[in-house]
């Protein structure tokens, strides 16, 4: 499928079908699908859109808010969009991944399929090699493992951040369609994804101190927009191998042009506050107030993994989103 056939695909389907980002953030809760892919379904899509690759195999590999995936064949990885909102996203990734991937010293997907909407299914899905290692949630590590990762993360994000932004532009990256620094939007939202969830998942204790940092953290009034930015750090997209080294960064359906503070949210929920020093040594100078912008995007980001972990059920994630809480409210 063509750039050109994904651009008037978008045009003619989806005219006037998306809600807006600001409908998306107001719904409860947001990460329910507007499609359900099966593994039925997925198959015949993969078959009959690549029939070089048939009779393939196909297993669910990971649900998220925004698409669903399989492993094929036990080396592919294909992403179906789940929510309306997503399907924009993932033309981003088809254009921009492929020449990013040759920019950054970690592995990321590179889409090598790319699937056109049909009758069976309304929406372009893309297929990547499959990378190797576990995400950082399900490698369960200790803090000593996660201060390693401290100087390679940094050295990922350097080289992410230092990408000429116009070259970007030129792939298909934009603007933060959903404004990730708003701290006058998202406070109001987590503060209520916090006060819903149960005293099992978070103590009243806890909740306290993590609203307080909702309130007095500083914030960025006016976020730059001339970075490359993942968009979407936490512990589902960073995979690690047997020796708990990073070997790569998934899901970019949230890649931006942006402000970096977007991006160091991460080392605030997911590395030992003892260790920010050595991130920093490596990555370079940061402005305290992007900073600390930064520890507020990944309190109310963190509630909101929380929530949506909670409310689906996944044990794995909320062990991990508990675990990114508790840290930041020692930071």
């Amino acid at each position: 499928m063509t750039l050109a056939r994904i651009g008037s695909w978008q045009n003619t389907v989806n005219a006037g079908a998306f809600m807006s980002n600001e409908e998306h953030l107001r719904a409860a809760p947001v990460w329910k699908p507007d499609w359900v892919v099966t593994p039925e379904l997925a198959k015949s899509l993969v078959e009959m859109s690549f029939p070089a690759l048939a009779p393939v195999s196909v297993r669910e590999f990971g649900i998220g808010w925004d698409n669903t995936v399989f492993l094929v064949s036990n080396s592919r990885v294909f992403r179906f969009p789940r929510r309306r909102i997503a399907v924009p996203l993932m033309e981003t990734e088809v254009r921009l991944l492929p020449w990013l991937s040759k920019q950054v010293p970690l592995a990321i997907p590179n889409p090598c399929y790319v699937g056109a909407p049909s009758a069976d299914y309304p929406c372009v899905f893309a297929g990547y090699p499959l990378i190797l290692g576990k995400t950082i949630k399900a490698a369960k590590l200790t803090d000593d493992e996660r201060r390693a990762m401290a100087r390679p993360l940094a050295e990922f994000l350097a080289a992410l951040h230092s990408i000429s932004t116009e070259e970007a532009r030129l792939r298909g990256a934009t603007k933060d369609p959903i404004r990730r620094l708003d701290a006058t939007r998202h406070r109001a939202i987590a503060k209520d994804r916090l006060n819903a969830l149960p005293g099992d998942r978070m103590p009243r204790n806890m909740k306290a101190r993590l609203q307080f940092l909702l309130d007095s953290l500083p914030t960025i009034e006016k976020p730059s927009g001339d970075t490359l930015v993942h968009g979407d750090l936490h512990g589902s997209q960073i995979l690690v191998n047997e020796h708990h080294e990073i070997t790569g960064v998934i899901d970019w359906g949230d890649v931006h042009l942006g402000d970096p503070a977007s991006d160091f949210a991460v080392v605030h929920s997911m590395l030992p506050g003892d260790c920010h020093e050595d991130f920093l040594e490596a990555y370079g100078s940061v402005d305290p107030v992007r900073w600390s912008a930064a520890q507020a995007r990944a309190v109310w980001h963190t509630i909101a993994v929380l929530a949506q972990a909670v409310d689906v059920g996944d044990d794995v994630t909320i062990l991990e989103a508990q675990s990114c809480l508790t840290r930041l409210a020692e930071d």
